[in-house]
């Protein structure tokens, strides 16, 4: 058994999670991640193989892949060398040796074109010609006749003058509605290692809702309960992207509320009794403790 091995044994049984949690996860077959916390690499389908299982099995863990990568190097199968391939002499042809074509061929796309151009420019010379001569040949049309108007039909000044417009009304203005206050996030109040406590002011229960985005890959651990890991679970464990999302709490009758991260990166955002969580997004592991408080 290597050390990196036994290193990811320990992060998973920390975590709670089973063998065949991991493999619905991250879709590696059992044998193969036995394999792993067992440093039999030659279980594994070659050190290529080998090396990207380790790299999502720690990343369903919520580790860090560069810095397991760094701490245990020399427990990682050593990449495949890959052979070199020797060029034919087919593909090695040059294109100066190929045939050319003759000056003929190559010019003979260019005089279509020409002759196409040259061909539509006569046709709308003459289109314009005939158009204005149907013009020319138009019959003026006859003006109308005169008509005079006596002085006594004259119509009067009063007559002529335009109507007083009446006054417009101008339209009402719009209330603009007023904006809501939006509240602010709510801060974290105390970290202490990978537990981050926050105060939630309530006078009554908590509701808690926590999206998980859905192309997080691998999905999550998330698991939701009152006060402590040993404390009643208040939601289904969300272990893959099949699970329920959003993982909701309605009215819980507690004072404090523990959710358990396994990979905070996946988290879209919680909220709680409809008021949002400003998160820490540089732990990947952590254990969110949401503390009642007072209203002020």
């Amino acid at each position: 058994m290597t050390e990196l091995g036994t290193y990811l044994k320990e992060q998973r049984e920390t975590l709670g999670i089973s063998l065949e949690q991991i493999q619905s996860t991250t879709k590696i077959q059992k044998r193969y991640i036995l394999a792993i916390e067992e440093g039999d690499y030659k279980q594994l389908p070659g050190a290529f193989y080998a090396r990207a299982f380790i790299k999502t099995y720690a990343e369903a863990l919520g580790l860090d892949v560069d810095e397991v990568f760094a701490t245990y190097k020399r427990d990682l199968p050593e990449p495949e060398a890959q052979p070199v391939v020797e060029l034919s002499r087919r593909a090695t042809y040059s294109k100066s040796t190929a045939p050319k074509k003759s000056v003929a061929k190559r010019w003979i796309p260019n005089i279509i074109i020409i002759a196409l151009i040259f061909a539509i420019g006569v046709a709308l010379y003459y289109g314009f010609q005939a158009f204005q001569d149907g013009d020319g040949t138009k019959t003026a049309t006859p003006k109308q006749s005169e008509v005079t108007i006596d002085e006594g039909d004259a119509p009067s000044e009063e007559a002529d003058a335009p109507a007083a417009e009446e006054p417009k009304e101008e339209p009402a203005k719009k209330e603009e509605p007023v904006k809501k206050e939006t509240k602010k996030p709510l801060a974290v109040k105390t970290t202490v290692g990978q537990d981050i406590t926050y105060e939630v002011p309530a006078d009554g229960t908590m509701s808690v809702s926590i999206r998980i985005k859905k192309d997080a890959s691998p999905s999550p651990f998330v698991g939701v309960r009152d006060t402590s890991l040993e404390g009643q679970a208040l939601a289904p464990d969300h272990i893959n992207a099949s699970d329920p999302n959003p993982i909701v709490v309605k009215n819980a009758k507690t004072d404090v509320i523990r959710i358990r991260i396994g990979s905070i990166k996946g988290i879209d955002r919680i909220l709680v009794n409809n008021q949002e969580l400003k998160l820490n997004r540089s732990l990947l592991v952590q254990n969110i403790y949401l503390k009642k408080v007072a209203t002020p």
